[in-house]
């Protein structure tokens, strides 16, 4: 009795109606698959070299994808770092009357990172996790405590972070 599946039994298995792989199938059977045969067809030669280049196309794209999220990641650090450094020296040239509540450092912050942009109260309400009603309190605060005029109404509602 031969160790290895047979024509007939590989037949047999493509007929059955229970599904199993062919290796499953042969080790019910106490059989294991022959191994590839060396070929001297043009056509399998090929093909195994397609196999062959397809999985290391996709073993170079993982790499790839890898390599590409810790360049974002790297990029994103950088921004983050930029951005604490604008906002720290744009906070240095302002003056302030009292110092500010930590909510309204996030609004101050929000504002330097949004400079010349209009910036609606929904969206530092959304910063705050606050109705938007009451974020006018903190712009209100912002305008007594901060010693110059740093922030203007837009024309068309919101407001606007100028220095």
């Amino acid at each position: 009795m031969s160790q290895y599946l047979t024509k007939e039994e590989i037949k047999q298995w493509r007929s059955s109606l229970e599904k199993i792989t062919l290796e499953e199938y042969a080790k019910k059977l106490g059989k294991v698959l022959e191994e590839d045969k060396q070929t001297s067809d043009i056509i399998d030669i090929v093909m195994q070299n397609e196999k062959r280049l397809y999985s290391s196309r996709e073993k170079s794209s993982n790499q790839i994808l890898k390599l590409a999220e810790k360049a974002q990641d790297i990029q994103h650090k950088i921004l983050s770092e930029s951005q604490s450094n604008t906002i720290k020296e744009i906070k240095s040239k302002l003056t302030y009357k009292k110092p500010l509540t930590q909510r309204e450092d996030s609004v101050l912050n929000h504002f330097i990172e949004n400079k010349g942009e209009v910036v609606y109260a929904r969206d530092l309400a959304a910063i705050l996790g606050l109705p938007s009603d009451y974020v006018y309190k903190y712009i209100k605060n912002l305008r007594t405590k901060i010693s110059q005029n740093v922030l203007e109404n837009a024309t068309k509602g919101g407001y606007i972070f100028k220095l």
